[in-house]
């Protein structure tokens, strides 16, 4: 789900004279503002099998992962007691992790868990792009006008720290982490002169 605004304002020119209209008019500013709920992410284990045998040399249990035993190290464990969805996560839980690796039960010998894929979302997006420019003239150049464009770009405005690179492989010392981020604020600014 995403919630996505952008609005242009162009500054009005009503000055008397000259400088004031150069200096005070004539300025646009933008901006784009997008909310975004996160991205929905699969909880699985990449370990391989790694079997318990009692004293008789039975097969009795699974320390590893490959529940099934099939040889490929992706399956999904069983759902955990407080269902496929959690509500009202912040950014430090992300940071400190949404859950634990042993609140996934692990399923009965030789078979795959039940647990849905895409049952769990990361942490949300939120950030605000402003931009702003103006056009200056001068009179002379050479015997030409010359028009100068100054404009400058802002990404992450308000500096948000918006989390990425959820680890959701169970047998990763990570797990239920995010651990990454997007980019900080940054800055750009531009000049062009034409004539």
């Amino acid at each position: 789900q995403q919630f996505s605004a952008d609005g242009t304002w162009l500054v009005p020119n009503h000055y008397r004279t000259a400088l004031e209209r150069n200096v005070l008019g004539g300025w646009e500013f933008g901006g784009v503002w997008i909310l975004q709920t996160g991205l929905p992410f699969s909880v699985y284990t990449s370990a391989g099998f790694n079997p318990v045998y009692n004293s008789q040399g039975q097969l009795i249990g699974n320390k590893g992962g490959d529940y099934n035993a099939d040889g490929s190290n992706y399956d999904v464990p069983n759902a955990p007691t407080f269902g496929n969805h959690l509500n009202g996560k912040k950014k430090a839980d992300y940071l400190n992790g949404i859950f634990t690796a042993s609140a996934f039960p692990v399923p009965a010998l030789g078979t795959e868990g039940n647990l849905g894929r895409n049952t769990f979302d990361g942490p949300g997006y939120n950030n605000v792009d402003f931009t702003f420019e103006k056009y200056f003239t001068t009179p002379f150049f050479f015997g030409e006008r010359m028009k100068i464009e100054l404009k400058g770009e802002t990404f992450n405005l308000f500096n948000r720290s918006n989390l990425t690179g959820m680890v959701s492989d169970l047998s990763n010392g990570s797990f239920g982490k995010a651990t990454n981020q997007l980019p900080p604020r940054s800055l750009q600014f531009h000049v062009r002169a034409s004539f």
